[in-house]
Order: structure tokens, then sequence, then C-alpha cells
């Protein structure tokens, strides 16, 4: 499965339900989850439940899998699944995040997994783009105030400069 965002800042695992469909899993195998909040700022996005689903990295001749719990929730996005902390921490991964790269130990050495520069910012562009359109259908008042704010820019920067002394004994 393509399109799955690693997010060492989260603290879930998700898989979205369209992927879920299109693998043909049921989702009457689907286990009761507790309630998690805020994935999403002012939405009512809830679980639909947890599945144990295997992951597994590398290629045929260095593998490993490993059989990874995620929360699945049906809203749209461009990924299939995002892995959090907690995939993270089963697979021992090493990640880099300004060279798109994680490694995680195999049986026969690291697997190195490189990302691709040009598909995250052709995604990313697609998630902002998915934002623009579900903001754009909300009036203005129901937006949320994060999106209201409007940015200022400033003519000439070089205005706002003040030089400051970091040593008293060297003025330079």
């Amino acid at each position: 499965m393509g399109c799955v965002l690693v997010d060492g800042g989260s603290s879930i695992n998700l898989l979205f339900a369209d992927p879920l469909d299109t693998l043909q899993v049921l989702r009457n195998l689907l286990k009761l989850s507790p309630p998690f909040f805020e994935i999403t700022p002012d939405s009512s996005a809830k679980s639909l439940g947890y599945i144990e689903m295997p992951v597994t990295f590398g290629l045929l001749s260095n593998f490993r899998t490993e059989r990874v719990l995620f929360d699945v929730v049906d809203f749209g996005t461009v990924y299939n699944a995002i892995l959090g902390r907690p995939a993270m921490a089963q697979f021992m991964v090493v990640a880099h995040y300004a060279y798109q790269a994680i490694k995680i130990p195999g049986p026969k050495g690291a697997i190195a997994i490189l990302g691709n520069k040009k598909t995250a910012l052709h995604y990313d562009k697609k998630s902002l783009d998915m934002v623009e359109l579900t903001l754009g259908s909300q009036p203005e008042e129901e937006r949320p105030s994060c999106c209201l704010e409007k940015v200022h820019v400033i003519a000439n920067p070089d205005d706002r400069l003040k030089a400051v002394s970091l040593n008293s004994a060297d003025p330079s």
C-alpha cells in the first residue's frame, strides 16, 4: 500500500476506511475502540474501531513484518494510513525527517526506506487543496478562527531590523 505518512508526532496509528475497503477487509472484523479526540480540530472524527494488520518493510532479500494495531476512521485524506509513534516503536524505527528516510533493523541488516521529495510535495499540495475545498464549503462565520487571520506583509523588512550588541567587549 502506498501513500503512507510516517508521523513521529502522532500518538496513534490510523488506517482510513476507503483503503480498508479496497483491501476487501470486512468492517465487521473491526473491534470496538475507546474514543479518541483532536485528530482533526473542530471535527467529529470518530473511530469506527480498531484492527490489527500486518505491515511489512523491505524487500524479499531483507524484510520485516509486524502486526500493527490501527484505529480505523472514515474521512477523506490523500493518505491510506498514518504510522505514528506506536508503530515506529514497534519497528524500532530511526527516522531522519530532513532526508525523508527511516531505518529499521532487519534480519540481514538495516532496512532503509527513502521518501521521494517530489511525491511528498505533490501529496502535501493535494492535502492543502482538500482543506481549502472543505473550508470553502463552510460559511465564513463557521470557519475556525485560525483560518481567518490575515497575513501582513512588510514592504521593507530592513526598516524593522535593529542592531543588538551581543558582547560589550566586541561591538562588531
